[in-house]
C-alpha cells in the first residue's frame, strides 16, 4: 500500500483515550458528541479499588467496571464487535483492510513502544485506545489519532506492531481492533441517558462487590491510613506517584474523572431542559476538586505520613456526597 490517509478523518483533542478515540469514530460517520457526553452515556464513572499479587501497589482507579465503548453502544443502539488475535500478520492485514476501505480502526496499544510518547520502558499500560488513519507503508509508517495530541502522530509499523501485540501486565493489548454498525438513527438521546445513568447509579450504589464504586472508596478511606506502614516510601516512593498519575493526571481529565462526569451531567441538564441536573454537575464537579485533592496527599504522602489520616477524612466525605449525588440521579430516572 502507497501512501493512504482516510479524507474527512477529524480528529479532536480530548482528555481521555477512549471517549476521545469514540467521539473521533462517531463524527466521522455523521453523528457528533461532546467527550463528556460520551464519557455519560457509557456509564464511564465508577470507582475501583484493588490489590493484586501481580503488582506491587494497590490500584486506584475512577473508571467504571463496565467496558465503556461496550455500554455507549448498548445506550446508542450501535453494534460494536471486538476483535483480537494472537497473530501479529493477521491484526495487521485487518487493520490494512479497513484503512483501504477508508474505514478508521480503533485499536488498543501499549504505550511505550510508540516513541512520540517519550514514555520510559517501564510506564507500560496496554489498554490504550487510538485510532489508525493511515497508512504509508512505503515509508514504514502509520498515522495515529492519539488523545490530547492535536495533530495526527507518525509511528513506525514495527512500533505499532509492537504496541498491539505487547504481552504486559495487567492489561495486554492483544492485538485488538474495533469494528461498529451503526443504524440511520441512533437511539433517541433522551432514552440513551435514562439508560446510561440507571447503570452508573446501580453499580456506583449497589457493587457487585465492596472494592467497587461508594463502597470501594469507603475501603479506600480504611485502608490508606495503613500505606505509610504497608507501603513505605523508601521502597514504595515512586509508587504513590503513579496512584497521583493514575488519578489525576493519566486520561482522567483530572479529579478522577469526576470532571468529566460532572459536564456530561451538566450537558445532560441543558438537552432535557432540567436545571437540577445542571445543579448536580456543578455539586458533582466540586466532588472532583476533593479527589484533586486526595490525589495530591498521596503524592506527597512518602515525606508526610500524616497525609493519610487527611485523605481518609476526605474519602469518607466523597463517599457521602457521591452517595447523596447517586442517590438523588436514582430517584430521578429509575
Amino acid at each position: 500500500m502507497t501512501l493512504k490517509i482516510i479524507k474527512n478523518f477529524v480528529h479532536r483533542p480530548g482528555v481521555h483515550c477512549e471517549s476521545t478515540a469514540l467521539r473521533d469514530i462517531f463524527e466521522f460517520h455523521g453523528f457528533n458528541f461532546s467527550e463528556p457526553m460520551i464519557f455519560g452515556l457509557g456509564s464511564g464513572i465508577g470507582f475501583v479499588y484493588w490489590k493484586m499479587k501481580f503488582i506491587p501497589f494497590p490500584f486506584v482507579g475512577g473508571r467504571g467496571v463496565k467496558d465503556l465503548g461496550e455500554s455507549f453502544g448498548e445506550n446508542m443502539g450501535v453494534a460494536r464487535k471486538v476483535n483480537k488475535t494472537s497473530s501479529r500478520k493477521k491484526a495487521y492485514n485487518a487493520l490494512r483492510d479497513m484503512i483501504e476501505r477508508d474505514i478508521p480502526v480503533m485499536i488498543n496499544v501499549d504505550m511505550p513502544p510508540l516513541k512520540y510518547w517519550n514514555l520510559p520502558e517501564t510506564a507500560h499500560f496496554g489498554g490504550h485506545a487510538v485510532i489508525v488513519a493511515g497508512i504509508d507503508e512505503g515509508e514504514g509508517i502509520c498515522y495515529i489519532a492519539d488523545t490530547s495530541f492535536e495533530n495526527l502522530q507518525v509511528a513506525t509499523l514495527k512500533e505499532l506492531e509492537e504496541a498491539r501485540a505487547s504481552r504486559f501486565q495487567p492489561f495486554p493489548p492483544h492485538n485488538k481492533w474495533y469494528s461498529f454498525e451503526f443504524p440511520e438513527k441512533l437511539t433517541p438521546v433522551d432514552e440513551a441517558i435514562r439508560n446510561a445513568i440507571c447503570k452508573t447509579v446501580k453499580i456506583m450504589l449497589n457493587p457487585p462487590i465492596k472494592n467497587f464504586g461508594i463502597k470501594g472508596i469507603k475501603l479506600l478511606a480504611d485502608e490508606i491510613v495503613k500505606w505509610p506502614n504497608e507501603y513505605p516510601s523508601n521502597k514504595f516512593s515512586q509508587y504513590y506517584e503513579v496512584c497521583y498519575i493514575m488519578l489525576e493526571e493519566d486520561g482522567t481529565g483530572g479529579g478522577a474523572f469526576r470532571y468529566l462526569y460532572a459536564g456530561f451531567l451538566k450537558e445532560t441538564g441543558e438537552i432535557l431542559q432540567q436545571k437540577d441536573l445542571i445543579e448536580l454537575g456543578n455539586r458533582y464537579f466540586k466532588i472532583g476538586e476533593k479527589w484533586t485533592r486526595v490525589a495530591r496527599l498521596i503524592k506527597e504522602m512518602p515525606s508526610r505520613k500524616e497525609n493519610s489520616n487527611e485523605a481518609r477524612k476526605l474519602l469518607l466525605d466523597i463517599a457521602n456526597d457521591e452517595e447523596n449525588i447517586f442517590n438523588t440521579l436514582r430517584m430521578k430516572f429509575l
